[in-house]
């Protein structure tokens, strides 16, 4: 498939991407920013579902360096980085700028610009690292392939960086502020009820992690109706 240099040349712009984005995040000091990235780098496990024969039916080079390898497949750390990349990153500077965003577009059309920002991006990524570089391949009908990538992946992304960049927005209005803990019944709050500052920076930690999560979640549930639909896949070496 690819050589052994395309491999490696990708590997170390996703890692540096994703520590470049990692710099960053501690800059912000953030605890939501934090937690978005934090649940952006954990969506290798989302990736290793979705490349399974009944959704995107892919395989990754072999020269790839894997965070584990099962039945002969494998998870490759770059891929890792990558979705914490594209998923973090231009989420959040997004959500950053969304009150600039609101007055350009309207609410609605933030939405619609972020969708139609990561179908141009996962377009101009993907087609690119499967038709020249041919560090992956996916295995499935003609008809449902643009650039050796399925078309269906492009509103896919889509829909994933949208639904994260409107769980994100949330995120950080929910755990804007420490709360305080529910009075006694007849009871007043005292200064003993409110959080801690490390019990605020968590709230918004895991406030974050779960936005994301939690997007995935509902966009692949809604993109499994059209796979069940279309049925897209041909043969393919994966064993799962």
């Amino acid at each position: 498939m690819a050589s052994i240099w395309s491999v490696r040349l990708f590997e170390l712009v996703c890692i540096v991407s994703w520590l470049v984005g990692l710099v960053w995040i501690r800059r912000t000091k953030n605890p939501v920013y934090a937690g978005v990235y934090f649940g952006s780098s954990t969506l290798m496990l989302f990736d290793w579902l979705f490349n399974t024969d009944w959704f995107f039916r892919v395989v990754y080079d072999d020269k790839f360096i894997p965070f584990w390898r099962i039945q002969g497949v494998g998870q490759p750390v770059a891929i890792a980085a990558n979705y914490a990349f594209f998923f973090g990153v231009p989420v959040l500077l997004f959500v950053q700028h969304r009150e600039r965003l609101d007055r350009a577009v309207g609410f609605a059309g933030s939405f619609l610009a972020v969708f139609a920002f990561a179908v141009g991006l996962d377009a101009a990524f993907e087609i690119p690292m499967v038709t020249f570089l041919k560090v992956w391949r996916y295995y499935q009908a003609p008809q449902f392939l643009v650039g050796g990538v399925p078309y269906s992946n492009l509103w896919f992304s889509g829909l994933l960086m949208t639904t994260s960049y409107g769980a994100a927005r949330l995120a950080v209005r929910w755990a804007s502020g420490p709360r305080p803990a529910p009075a006694p019944a007849g009871g007043s709050v005292s200064s003993s009820t409110l959080e801690s500052p490390r019990e605020t920076w968590w709230r918004g930690f895991v406030t974050g992690a779960a936005a994301l999560w939690s997007a995935f979640y509902v966009s692949a549930s809604l993109q499994l109706i059209w796979y069940a639909a279309v049925t897209p896949w041909i043969d393919s070496p994966r064993p799962f």
